[in-house]
């Protein structure tokens, strides 16, 4: 991916979210940060950027999952992935999320 691109992607504000979760319901990960259009996943197994995949993250002692899209991976590190094809209802989900972290950490 290029810088441009990279920079595109962080026009939206980042929070902490240090969270286990699924991809494509098998594997397990530790998401990093979230923000509205996606989020950043340590994995130190190889995902194919560009791949269409299903990532479960906690909500409210639940799991909710919603599709993402890998926009790049660094091996041995982890990979950015951006939600695609979201529904109002999980756009709302997930800035419910982010206002909740918001006020538990006290970001702006």
């Amino acid at each position: 991916m290029k810088d441009q691109d990279m920079k595109e992607l962080r026009k939206q504000k980042r929070f902490p979210f240090i969270e286990d979760i699924l991809i494509d319901g098998i594997q397990r990960c530790t998401s990093m940060d979230i923000c509205e259009c996606g989020l950043f996943v340590s994995a130190i197994q190889h995902f194919e950027e560009k791949n269409i995949i299903n990532v479960t993250i906690p909500f409210k002692g639940e799991k909710i999952t919603l599709k993402g899209q890998v926009q790049f991976y660094q091996s041995g590190i982890g990979m950015g992935i951006r939600f695609v094809d979201l529904n109002d209802e999980q756009r709302a989900i997930i800035r419910e999320l982010i206002e909740a972290i918001v006020q538990k950490k006290g970001f702006e």
